[in-house]
């Protein structure tokens, strides 16, 4: 790399990680110019990382099972589950267990920009049909999830965990830059 594109990309990760500590620009623009800084810097492992929080997880993982092998820990999260009717479901411990936390696969700005999150009801499916097959007594084989929620708290989690993940490929990139 020429000196001047390495001089781009270290002054950009820097202006890039006061902006992320002192949290002046939304999280997906900073990624966005990580993702510029990368290419700057020929790093190309990293982009598809950044292209994912960018763009949500969707656009490569098309079922629940694939997204709960490749989402990032932080992006797992508790919700709340409701009914047709909006009341809220409390499922017991074994359940929760059974079928795990919650996948927060919605793009940066999405979740920025949101105070709730709603899970889509594809993704709920196994278990109501689990219940519907295994259930103990009626009531709990007639239990059906219609959403999932994501309260503002999760949100905060998911972000936090980006933020921490987008400062440690900034503090990488500029370790890089300045030898």
């Amino acid at each position: 790399m020429d000196s001047t594109k390495k001089e781009q990309a270290l002054k950009m990760a820097k202006i890039a990680t006061i902006e992320l500590m002192e949290s002046t620009r939304p999280l997906y623009a900073i990624l966005d110019t990580c993702k510029n800084i990368c290419k700057l810097a020929g790093i190309s492992e990293q982009t598809t990382w950044i292209d994912l929080e960018i763009n949500g997880y969707l656009v490569k993982y098309k079922n629940r099972e694939d997204l709960l092998q490749n989402l990032p820990s932080y992006r797992k999260t508790g919700c709340k589950y409701y009914d047709l009717y909006g009341k809220l479901i409390s499922l017991t411990p074994s359940m929760i267990d059974v079928f795990g936390s919650s996948t927060v696969y919605h793009p940066i700005k999405e979740l920025e920009n949101n105070d709730k999150v709603v899970v889509e009801a594809k993704y709920l499916e196994p278990f109501n049909k689990f219940m519907s097959e295994h259930g103990m007594d009626q009531p709990s084989k007639n239990l059906r999830i219609h959403e999932a929620r994501i309260s503002k708290e999760e949100i905060q989690h998911v972000l936090r965990g980006i933020k921490k993940r987008t400062q440690e490929l900034l503090d990488m990139m500029i370790s890089l830059l300045e030898m």
